[in-house]
């Protein structure tokens, strides 16, 4: 495990190395061309003369940028709270799955119903028909029971195909 770890160190302080060799030799160029270390003493000579217009400058720029980052932070808090109230828009559309699932509820229940006045039906019927001698009310009663029982067996039927 400590050999795995050395390895990895020191392949990274030779990736880091190569990396610092290849720059510097342009970092200097640039350097040079720019005269960044004249510009830097000058900067530094300057500021030891005017300690009081340094501190100036630097709590003033820093102020700029904290203000800066509150105004960029607050408009992105603004456009982000646009997007919450697009989420908050969705609500109907919850209401209306409610509705939806409240109109299923109903028809299934409404189904089961159909169901046991059919299966009641048809006890009803199965007793009428098993009794030996029917007067003319029974035949009659047999005839409207199973009228009632085709027209639940079509209502069930239709609910099936939709």
């Amino acid at each position: 495990m400590k050999s795995i770890r050395k390895a990895i160190r020191n392949s990274r302080l030779a990736t880091s190395n190569q990396i610092r060799s290849w720059l510097r030799p342009k970092m200097g160029e640039i350097g040079t061309r720019y005269r960044f270390a004249a510009r830097i003493r000058l900067a530094n000579s300057w500021a030891t003369r005017h300690p009081k217009r340094t501190f100036g400058y630097v709590v003033g720029t820093l102020l700029t940028v904290l203000f800066c980052d509150i105004a960029i932070t607050g408009i992105r808090a603004e456009s982000q709270m646009g997007d919450v109230s697009r989420i908050a828009n969705v609500e109907p559309i919850f209401n209306g799955f409610r509705t939806i699932q409240a109109n299923k509820e109903s028809q299934r229940r409404t189904i089961l119903e159909l169901t046991e006045q059919g299966q009641t039906l048809r006890h009803e019927l199965d007793s009428l028909i098993a009794i030996p001698r029917k007067t003319h009310r029974d035949s009659v009663d047999i005839v409207r029971r199973y009228a009632r029982l085709e027209n639940i067996v079509k209502s069930l039927k239709q609910n099936d195909n939709e």
